[in-house]
């Protein structure tokens, strides 16, 4: 339901001079005068989906990193442009239920996480409701012109790469991950990166709006897919490749680059970036997965997916 009702949104909307680029990547680009672009984007946490504070329900979660994991994906998303964020707006639905004291405590959590980011939260809404606690958080970054690193410009022959071991987020790293800001402007500026999403769906969903966008296909290779040690760690039946392979809500960057330009990124890397490269962007339409012993098999891009009914 979630992709297929973004796409009719993207189909039925007019484009305008002043949006190059709209519904579809991590954040719309707005164009400004000054040499920057604008990014924008907004995000819906919810109870019981994305976070769990409801005090009946077992494993209920800090206010603290609720408010910080509601604005730190979209952060994330500005990172996956290569932008600096700057603006937050922050909505929320409080429950009934709750007294002031929670509220305020809400409020006081928002604050710390702003300051953490250094970002500033300029406005935004309250209302209540006979629901659980629900948040939208928009925030408002900026990239230099022609910068932003889209996810349609994937080529054959690129090389895949993301930042960080992959799998097991719910384990905790779902909640207290950092934005990879730094490392997303750091590409940004480089000018050598063909196409970039932050991965929040899984590595396979993500990697799959990236190839459909960019009209590609891809092949990865089993062996070199860093998987998280919370991953590793899980008995559920899943394997820790399968968990790096589809869990969502990791937050690294995914990023495609030519071979000669990863060469270049590795010598010049700095201590804070972490690139490992799983796969070839191919001609082939489809994913594949390719093991140690040269095996083959098509993958779909599975991952967490919104649905109605």
């Amino acid at each position: 339901m979630e992709f297929e009702l973004i796409e009719r949104l993207k189909s039925a909307l007019p484009r305008r001079s002043s949006t190059p680029l709209g519904i579809g990547d991590d954040c719309a680009i707005l164009t400004e005068r000054s040499g920057f672009d604008q990014l924008v984007t907004t995000d819906m946490l919810l109870d019981g989906v994305h976070f769990i504070y409801d005090a009946d329900r077992k494993n209920a979660q800090s206010l603290d990193l609720i408010a910080r994991k509601s604005i730190a994906v979209s952060l994330s998303d500005i990172a996956a442009m290569g932008g600096e964020p700057r603006t937050a707006f922050l909505a929320l639905a409080i429950p009934r239920s709750w007294n002031i004291e929670q509220a305020n405590r809400l409020a006081d959590c928002f604050a710390r996480a702003a300051d953490e980011f250094q970002i500033d939260l300029a406005g935004g809404d309250t209302t209540c409701w006979d629901h659980l606690l629900a948040i939208d958080v928009t925030v408002l970054g900026r990239v230099r012109k022609s910068k932003a690193i889209r996810r349609d410009g994937a080529r054959a022959g690129d090389f895949i790469c993301v930042s960080g071991p992959l799998g097991g987020s719910l384990s905790g790293k779902h909640l207290t991950f950092t934005p990879r800001i730094r490392l997303g402007q750091w590409l940004a500026e480089l000018g050598s990166v063909h196409a970039m999403i932050d991965i929040s769906d899984g590595l396979l969903a993500d990697l799959g709006h990236i190839l459909r966008q960019s009209n590609v296909g891809a092949e990865l290779f089993s062996e070199q897919i860093p998987i998280s040690k919370q991953a590793t760690a899980l008995s559920d039946g899943k394997s820790p490749l399968e968990h790096a392979l589809t869990d969502g809500e990791d937050f690294e960057l995914l990023w495609t680059m030519s071979e000669p330009a990863y060469r270049k990124l590795r010598q010049q890397q700095e201590d804070f970036i972490e690139v490992h490269h799983i796969g070839n962007i191919t001609r082939e339409k489809g994913c594949f997965l390719i093991d140690k012993q040269g095996n083959r098999v098509q993958r779909s891009s599975g991952g967490y997916v919104h649905r109605l009914g």
